[in-house]
């Protein structure tokens, strides 16, 4: 018994495959039942199946259990969770006497990648007291293959379709084969028809009629398309061969669907790599994963403009490469034309982003995925205690108005730099005005460096205490002399209207661009350019 309609396919023809003969036959819905009677008539000594139709067939006494040798439970803590538990343990009725200690029941054999310890203390029902386990996993602390790796991006959902499409081209490309796992049946049909995979893709879940879903799941295998979006249909056990890129919309909350799905990549010796997108406040979901399965997640941002336009000459040069030589000569008359009346490269240049479909390309922020958005790396010589160090450094060389353009601050994880991003109609100005001081510099971040990240409480509070978003800075007030945030009321926010910090009691107190509030008294301070 196998978890889903795919892997009872895969799993049968892998019998066949064995010997001729064996007579091996695979049931499961969406097929009418009065062929796979007729079959079952004739006899077969392997059947593999899903539970709902293994069940209806044994009650109907079409399919008969109690002369079984082996019984295989694959995917078994899938399985003998909630949502199969109660049909498997029926059909396994048909095939155990539980009752006759001396009864000859059949071999068990249960088979997964991640077995929990309920799933031993389950299986022992169905088991004899001397049974062996074979791990092949061992109790390492990296649960998911070492041949992966694990990357995240943090991703509003109004920004996820167009940055699913970046990942695609920078990771995978035209030539690659890619996986998208969604949440829900809605998020992978609704990405399927998103004018950002520019890709040809299909779909696969559970409301895909049944010949389709083979249709689907052949065609990828052979390669006449290069991304499959799926539920977890096709998370377990599924043998696809060179899935260069798996993409996760969201943490799964049960962990080891995670290591199931960054599973599909990585196989059989090669390198694979697994990006999993996250929302701001989905942070703790994402740390729950890294801890149970034993993993790091490298925070990476959106693939730059130069990392797409790279991806997209490679693969434009590779489709060069595939074009037929009959084809080819219809070409050269109007080639030589353009020649010679325009310079080569300029014009080859141009052919190559038709080729790849990036006649424009809009930046995005490497912390939050948002378009129209650039990230900017600041750094300096001492620890930086508060933003308002890099604001007044900022307005030194820039003017007030920059603080109009400058969103989500991070800083570094050694508290030496801080990250923000700079919205498009600022972008010129900066570049234009800004340079680095003796102690101060700022440069155009091409990845993200190790930040400290806000937590959920942060979040929860409007962005206060030691996150910086357009929410708001909080957590604390300015000590005058040594320009140094010591104490003042967390909660705070650095209001984005008007360009104002404002006071740590709450944000209550507004002040005038670039002033700001003293730790517990009303007094104030301008800082001129």
């Amino acid at each position: 018994m196998v978890p889903t309609r795919e892997l009872a396919k895969q799993v049968a023809d892998n019998f066949e495959s064995l010997s001729d003969n064996l007579q091996v036959m695979s049931i499961y819905g969406g097929v009418p039942y009065e062929k796979q009677e007729r079959e079952l008539s004739r006899g077969v000594d392997v059947v593999v199946g899903t539970p709902g139709r293994i069940k209806d067939l044994a009650e109907k006494k079409t399919l008969k259990l109690h002369e079984l040798k082996h019984v295989v439970l694959d995917e078994v803590d899938r399985m003998l969770d909630m949502g199969f538990a109660d049909i498997v343990e029926e059909v396994l009725k048909f095939a155990y006497d539980l009752n006759d200690e001396s009864a000859k029941n059949p071999q068990t054999l249960l088979f997964s990648a991640t077995t929990p310890d309920w799933v031993y203390k389950t299986a022992k029902k169905y088991m004899t007291d001397n049974y062996k386990v074979v791990d092949m996993v061992g109790r390492r602390v990296n649960r998911t293959a070492e041949t992966v790796q694990h990357l995240a991006i943090k991703c509003n959902y109004s920004d996820r379709a167009a940055t699913v499409g970046d990942v695609l081209q920078f990771y995978s490309g035209e030539h690659g084969r890619a996986m998208i796992f969604a949440p829900t049946k809605r998020d992978a049909d609704e990405l399927t028809v998103s004018s950002s995979i520019r890709q040809e893709c299909h779909v696969l879940h559970g409301d895909i009629p049944q010949d389709k879903r083979e249709m689907v799941l052949a065609g990828f295998r052979e390669g006449k398309y290069k991304v499959l979006i799926t539920t977890d249909v096709a998370a377990r056990g599924l043998d696809i061969p060179e899935v260069d890129l798996v993409i996760q919309l969201e943490p799964p909350k049960d962990v080891d669907s995670y290591i199931h799905r960054s599973g599909r990549t990585g196989r059989a010796g090669r390198s694979g790599a697994c990006v999993c997108f996250y929302k701001p406040r989905a942070l703790a979901d994402l740390r729950i994963v890294e801890q149970k399965a034993g993993i790091k997640f490298k925070r990476i941002g959106a693939p730059t403009l130069n990392d797409l336009v790279t991806a997209a000459a490679k693969d434009a040069a590779k489709s060069l490469e595939s074009v037929d030589e009959g084809v080819l000569e219809k070409f050269k008359e109007a080639a030589t034309g353009i020649l010679e009346e325009k310079d080569a490269v300029d014009q080859l240049a141009r052919a190559l982003a038709v080729i790849s479909g990036m006649k424009n390309v809009e930046e995005r922020s490497l912390l939050t995925s948002a378009k129209g958005c650039r990230t900017y790396y600041f750094k300096t010589n001492m620890e930086i205690r508060g933003p308002g160090y890099v604001f007044m450094s900022l307005e030194r060389r820039l003017g007030t108005s920059v603080r109009e353009g400058v969103r989500e601050m991070r800083f570094t994880t050694d508290k030496m730099g801080c990250v923000f991003d700079v919205s498009s109609n600022f972008i010129h100005y900066i570049e234009e005005r800004w340079t680095d001081g003796k102690y101060d510099s700022l440069e155009r971040a091409t990845e993200l460096p190790d930040i400290i990240e806000p937590s959920k409480e942060s979040y929860d509070r409007g962005q206060g205490g030691r996150g910086f978003s357009r929410g708001g800075f909080g957590g604390g007030g300015m000590n005058r002399n040594r320009m140094d945030r010591r104490g003042g009321g967390g909660g705070g926010g650095f209001g984005r209207k008007n360009g104002n910090f404002r006071s740590g009691n709450g944000g209550k107190r507004p002040y005038g661009n670039g002033s700001f509030s003293n730790d517990n008294r009303n007094k104030r301070r301008r800082f001129n350019d």
